[in-house]
């Protein structure tokens, strides 16, 4: 799922009055979490590149967690709409919502990726 596709598929799905650099601003968010907590905790975490997107970033650049796991995104962005608009019932589900999606991705990540391994200590 790129920028674009996780953006246009939450306006299609949850209309909202936030705008693109909002959006933009909060997926970051998400892939420095996934970056940091996930790929950075696993072998070949530097290698994959990531400084953040903000309004001049590529908007059909691919973002961290691929498909099927990418619904993550759009969870993501409902439940910070849902906060902004202080509708908090709504955003307490929309949260389950993306913790399920979240932790369904970490699951698979740790599964398939080796975690980084920590030097032995020396006696």
């Amino acid at each position: 799922m790129t920028i674009n596709e996780a953006i246009t598929r939450c306006d299609n799905l949850k209309p909202n009055q936030y705008c693109v650099e909002d959006k933009i601003r909060w997926i970051s968010d998400l892939d420095g979490i996934i970056k940091k907590e996930l790929i950075d905790a696993h072998e070949g975490g530097e290698a994959i590149p990531f400084s953040g997107y903000d309004s001049a970033s590529d908007r059909d650049a691919e973002l961290l967690a691929g498909d099927p796991y990418s619904e993550l995104y759009i969870k993501y962005l409902f439940a910070q709409i849902d906060f902004h608009n202080a509708e908090f019932t709504r955003y307490n589900n929309s949260m389950i919502m993306f913790n399920v999606a979240y932790a369904a991705y970490a699951d698979y990540y740790n599964r398939t990726v080796l975690p980084r391994q920590q030097n032995a200590l020396s006696i």
